[in-house]
């Protein structure tokens, strides 16, 4: 389905500023131990875990992922329109992430390194509320995606080893914002953006806090 193993989005991760310790955390299959978060829904870390070595991010693709019934609900709409709003939507989270990243002095790369932290990220349950022909010239459709439902499942990892560093579920930051307006390719929502550009900077408050603190 859709890799529901994914990284940790965000400062979240962070023990010292944004996770408060659990009395009873309970285990994952692959050893990660969860802990209360104050802003994402679930995340789950390594014990002893630490980010403060990572200096760059590499980027797995990003999974887009819609509600189940979506075709049932609109059978009309061709796969490839789907395949487009799928890639306009990765394409965005993946600039916001970049540039969130690389504003807070975290180069975004392509290869592994001791430095390097690989991130996995899904957006899922997404929803199609409506569309239409006009106004977009001849290539094609204009579809309205609906993130009321948007949810992150994102997971960190040493780039080098694979080693799960930690993992995280937030369903609710989609709802704060509204609608993705997506043709063809493009994704053009303020509100879409500034959704994603959150869950970037939880990440980027991580990598800060963990440095800082000088943790090994």
């Amino acid at each position: 389905m859709h890799r529901l193993s994914w990284l940790a989005l965000a400062a979240g991760l962070t023990l010292s500023s944004c996770v408060i310790a659990p009395k009873n955390p309970d285990n994952s299959p692959d050893g990660l131990v969860r802990v209360q978060s104050k802003r994402v829904d679930s995340l789950f870390i390594a014990p002893g875990m630490s980010l403060s070595r990572y200096r760059r991010v590499m980027f797995d693709k990003v999974d887009v992922a819609f509600k189940a019934d979506w075709q049932v609900n609109h059978p009309n709409i061709p796969p490839g329109d789907i395949e487009n709003i799928r890639y306009g939507a990765a394409s965005v989270f993946r600039t916001e992430f970049a540039q969130a990243l690389e504003q807070g002095g975290y180069a975004v790369v392509e290869t592994p390194a001791p430095d390097v932290l690989r991130l996995s990220a899904s957006i899922v349950d997404l929803g199609i509320v409506g569309g239409s022909t006009a106004g977009t010239g001849e290539r094609g459709n204009n579809y309205i995606v609906s993130t009321a439902d948007m949810s992150l499942v994102a997971e960190l990892r040493d780039s080098q080893s694979g080693a799960s560093l930690a993992r995280a579920i937030d369903r609710k930051r989609g709802r704060n914002y509204g609608n993705l307006q997506v043709a063809d390719q493009a994704a053009n929502t303020a509100e879409a953006r500034q959704a994603f550009a959150q869950w970037a900077g939880y990440l980027r408050d991580a990598l800060d806090a963990a440095r800082e603190g000088g943790q090994q």
